[in-house]
């Protein structure tokens, strides 16, 4: 009896130690797992940018971070998979860069400065570039996908302060966001208006000021400030298509 009792204590305490070592080790595991899946996803664009997303493998994937099969699957399923969690940050760190900044702008120039800034840390930066040059149509469409998604709550909240100014007038902020983002996106987009066709880019503006006039009833200098803004955009976008075209022919020449 006695030593069935000492059995029973023996087996709980070697069981209850198997199981504080196992819960310690899992611990550390989920601590480790973020960080490491951090630096994987900043590998994954280094990898897009010098190979194209299209021309990378997932096996180029695994070498790059040095994971065996077993290994890679243990944070990403697929290589869509991957390309979502480095949009998903490069977009995350984009808006918390500019939440930050727009904080210390004046109030009627914050919509503006999240439309139109192209301030970003090396990773957004990077991959903005990347989604802008054409080179993938996949990372373009999935970037403007989730640049209007996740942009919509802190245009709401912009919105929600002009109307409580009075700066806007309107009863919708959240559905006025998500109208103003589809507008900024289809308006400046080269795909539905290539950037050296001038008289079409001049009456997209002027369409947008329509729109826009009519959504918020904004001040004027507002509106005159937003055309200023479309046209530096359109004008820039023109110069990059010209250099392209000229850096092209030169290509073809030599």
């Amino acid at each position: 009896m006695i030593i069935d009792m000492y059995g029973c204590l023996w087996y709980y305490s070697y069981t209850a130690f198997g199981l504080i070592i196992r819960r310690d080790i899992m611990s550390r595991t989920q601590k480790d797992f973020a960080p490491r899946k951090e630096k994987l996803i900043q590998i994954a664009l280094d990898q897009f940018l010098e190979k194209g997303y299209e021309n990378t493998t997932i096996t180029d994937l695994q070498k790059a971070f040095g994971l065996t099969k077993g290994g890679m699957y243990h944070y990403f399923n697929s290589k869509e998979e991957i390309l979502d969690a480095v949009i998903k940050k490069g977009i995350g760190d984009w808006i918390d860069e500019v939440r930050n900044h727009i904080m210390e702008l004046p109030a009627e120039d914050r919509l503006m400065y999240l439309c139109f800034t192209d301030t970003a840390n090396s990773f957004s930066s990077q991959l903005l570039q990347y989604g802008r040059s054409g080179d993938s149509s996949i990372v373009t469409y999935k970037l403007r996908e989730q640049r209007m998604k996740m942009s919509v709550s802190l245009v709401t909240e912009i919105i929600k302060q002009y109307i409580d100014s009075g700066f806007y007038t309107c009863d919708y902020p959240e559905e006025i966001a998500e109208i103003l983002l589809m507008l900024a996106v289809s308006t400046s987009d080269e795909i539905f208006g290539p950037a050296t066709n001038e008289d079409k880019w001049k009456r997209r503006i002027d369409a947008m000021i329509t729109l826009w006039r009519n959504c918020v009833h904004p001040p004027e200098s507002h509106l005159d400030e937003l055309r200023d803004n479309l046209t530096r955009f359109y004008e820039d976008s023109m110069t990059r298509s010209n250099s392209c075209n000229y850096d092209s022919h030169k290509e073809n020449i030599t």
